[in-house]
């Protein structure tokens, strides 16, 4: 199963996310459902760091299949903009594959 864990502030607002896992329903490498959420977390990372060129820390591990990624500025229009279509996007996989992915909500851990 692939958990991705929402990390909000005091606002709502999202401030950093972890997916982590496999979804198992096909061999390593050729899940469609772990390259759809490693396309749109990596699609967020990549917007934030690289279009937007906001300052964020993340981690990997690929053994894990695990991506980390906060913010490290105060949430602002474009950055929820950016990670709110993430969590569009993974909330209608986790819909259409409840068995795979499951979506975690946090408030206040990860405060920026």
């Amino acid at each position: 199963m692939i958990t991705v864990d929402l990390y909000r502030n005091h606002k709502g607002e999202i401030t950093g996310f972890r997916s982590r896992g496999h979804a198992g329903d096909a061999p390593a490498g050729e899940s469609v459902v772990c390259a759809w959420v490693s396309a749109a977390t990596q699609m967020a990372l990549a917007g934030l760091e690289q279009q937007l060129k906001y300052p964020v820390e993340y981690r990997t591990d690929t053994e894990k299949g695990e991506l980390q990624v906060t913010l490290q500025r105060m949430p602002d229009e474009k950055s929820q903009a950016l990670l709110g279509s993430m969590e569009i996007v993974l909330n209608q996989l986790a819909e259409q594959c409840p068995q795979n992915v499951r979506i975690r909500e946090h408030g206040g851990e990860m405060n920026v």
